[in-house]
């Protein structure tokens, strides 16, 4: 039903307003519409000192005041939660800081808010019941390729990294200092992973399988230094591929240029080896504190940890000793389930556990960072090692320590759940060896910067 005044512009109560009377008081008020009273008493103020133009703009602009006042109540008495999200009953695990226990982990701001045995549901904007799982820093894998459709080895990094549980991924030298600016806009910029990437020293990288590096006039160190410095937010080292069909007899000079790179921006190297031209021993002299071999971990004699006799090299232990990290690096020809074994029976594991996923690994031996890691914990290596070989260390050889690897309060919400389900499941090496594992870690969710891939 119709309300008496429903048809009267609102004026506010302390409205300056001349306001007309409305029923009995009315009859006394009849100069006030210039002797004209309507017989309903009800007809809006036509005042001279007033055009009706104003009056409308003046009751628009007192509605959306007390509009306005009414928001303001109502949010200065909301419940502000303290947390964007809470992730509950987990058993946490951050080898960075010793941590490993049950508990709650509330994110706040893109960021670790707090880690405690409980927390209260309802400080949480959101909450995630992840109770039977693991819950650790974000996975870094250092050792991925990218540019898909630029690069013969290329793939969507989203795809195999963040969809299965990597928060940050490095990409291993796919680009090189010509394609570097259409690397970072076309591969680092739209990603959900995050990803940053070490330069090849060659200038074409890998846009092709016939070797990026034996046409030694590739080998461009002034070149690789101007694309270092101009991207040097993104750029975490020099990469070097030491295979004879991808250097030719140019490997020993690429690597030397890589070195003199790498000391002009204090980053360091990562080298591929596998059946290299100059001798391994040679190579690896070369290196310094810091620098990287990856694919370390393949067949005995093949230009890894492990020498022809089936032990670990003295010449990989003196440069270990110096500093040299020796990483995975599984690939499609690099990783042998027997090179690993040996390497944990002389106690030399891994310094850090990565997948090489390219275009002819995704779909099998490698698939992913977590079947890799699946494939570390079924040899031997502790669950807490393996942990701590896809967060903590990786972060730190990419001179990331102090950013990533770590659930610490206050550092950016990089986030992984996992499941460790038992079972038995096959895996195959680079040999295409194959073990039946019984247990397997399987990816849940991830977070970046405390949202998940899709948010």
């Amino acid at each position: 039903m119709e309300s008496p005044t429903s048809h009267l512009p609102f004026v506010p109560a302390n409205s300056d307003l001349p306001v007309a009377p409305v029923g009995p008081a009315a009859s006394t008020t009849e100069s006030y519409y210039n002797g004209r009273v309507p017989s309903n008493r009800r007809k809006p103020v036509q005042n001279p000192a007033i055009s009706r133009r104003e009056l409308l703009r003046t009751s628009a602009v007192s509605i959306a005041t007390l509009c306005c006042e009414q928001s303001a109540f109502s949010q200065a008495n909301a419940v502000v939660p303290d947390f964007a999200l809470l992730l509950t009953g987990a058993r946490v695990m951050d080898p960075a800081k010793g941590l490993d226990r049950t508990a709650d982990v509330a994110i706040g701001a893109g960021k670790i808010a707090a880690i405690a045995p409980s927390i209260a549901p309802e400080r949480a904007a959101r909450v995630i019941p992840v109770r039977g799982c693991l819950l650790t820093p974000g996975l870094i894998d250092i050792h991925v390729h990218g540019f898909r459709g630029v690069s013969h080895a290329g793939v969507e990094l989203d795809t195999y990294c963040i969809g299965r549980g990597v928060t940050t991924a490095v990409d291993a030298g796919t680009s090189g200092a010509d394609s570097f600016a259409g690397f970072r806009r076309h591969v680092i910029a739209p990603a959900s992973t995050r990803v940053l990437a070490f330069l090849n020293i060659s200038r074409i990288g890998l846009i092709s399988p016939l070797g990026e590096l034996v046409d030694r006039r590739m080998i461009d160190r002034e070149a690789a230094l101007r694309a270092c410095r101009e991207h040097a937010d993104a750029i975490v080292g020099i990469k070097v591929r030491c295979t004879h069909f991808y250097s030719g007899p140019n490997d020993l000079e690429a690597v030397q240029a890589a070195r003199a790179v790498g000391e002009a921006i204090g980053k360091p190297l990562m080298v591929h080896t596998g059946w290299p031209h100059t001798p391994f021993e040679r190579l690896l002299e070369e290196l310094r504190a810091g620098d990287i071999v990856t694919h370390a971990f393949r067949g005995a004699g093949e230009g890894g940890v492990i020498g022809p006799n089936g032990r670990v090299s003295p010449a990989v232990r003196r440069a270990a000793k110096r500093g040299v990290l020796f990483d995975v690096g599984h690939g499609s020809g690099s990783f042998s389930f027997q090179a690993v074994e040996a390497a944990l029976r002389e106690d030399f594991p891994p310094s850090s556990i990565s997948s090489d996923i390219h275009a002819s690994s995704v779909l099998g031996p490698v698939f992913d960072m977590v079947t890799t890691m699946s494939k570390l914990l079924m040899l031997g290596l502790p669950l807490a090692s393996v942990i701590e070989r896809s967060t903590a260390l990786p972060a730190r050889s990419i001179q990331r320590g102090h950013l990533l690897g770590s659930l610490e309060p206050g550092r950016a919400a990089d986030i992984t759940v996992l499941q460790l389900v038992s079972g038995e499941f096959e895996m195959t090496d680079s040999k295409r060896q194959v073990r039946t594992a019984t247990r397997k870690l399987v990816p849940i969710l991830a977070l970046r910067d405390g949202k998940a891939a899709l948010e």
